[in-house]
């Protein structure tokens, strides 16, 4: 069953504030992902990712990146997906999100393949680079984020400066 979303701040109608997350997942290709670590604390990357009708994000990363290093020591994440504004400070679109995050493995390397290929169709299809990330041979993986809280601001949609948040519950 796909996700619903719980809206914890906001008068917003929940089956419209999820078209309107999707949208603007839809319409960027990056996030930027932030973790922090015992070794220089915080850390932030940008990723390109997809996602899936269950509000998981995917990504791919080498296991020796820092973010990567900081999720296999704690799987907790925050990130930022938005859009450039058309003039500054007006019409402001993006999502932060929160939740944990960590290497896919099995059934979920298969399900970030499938949803990473459908969004980037020319990823991984050499049968060896698709089996390597499938079987966590090689030294880069895929990523899955899932997203348990998230704020957003759609201003052409929700209003100028209304932030609404939401649990999100599966």
């Amino acid at each position: 069953m796909p996700y619903r979303l719980d809206i914890t701040q906001g008068e917003w109608p929940a089956e419209e504030f999820r078209k309107g997350v999707e949208g603007i997942l839809a319409e960027s290709m990056v996030l930027t992902l932030a973790t922090a670590g015992p070794e220089r604390g915080p850390h932030a990357n940008l990723a390109f990712f997809a996602y899936d009708e269950d509000l998981v994000l995917y990504y791919v990363s080498e296991r020796s990146t820092r973010h990567s290093r900081h999720l296999a020591e704690e799987a907790r994440a925050a990130a930022t997906v938005f859009l450039p504004p058309p003039v500054f400070g007006e019409q402001l679109r993006g999502v932060q999100l929160t939740g944990s995050a960590c290497e896919a493995w099995g059934r979920q390397a298969e399900a970030a393949l499938a949803a990473y290929q459908g969004r980037y169709p020319s990823f991984a299809q050499d049968p060896e680079v698709r089996e390597q990330f499938l079987t966590g041979a090689g030294a880069a993986a895929l990523y899955r984020f899932q997203v348990e809280e998230l704020t957003a601001v759609d201003e052409p949609h929700f209003g100028r400066r209304n932030y609404l948040r939401a649990t999100v519950l599966r």
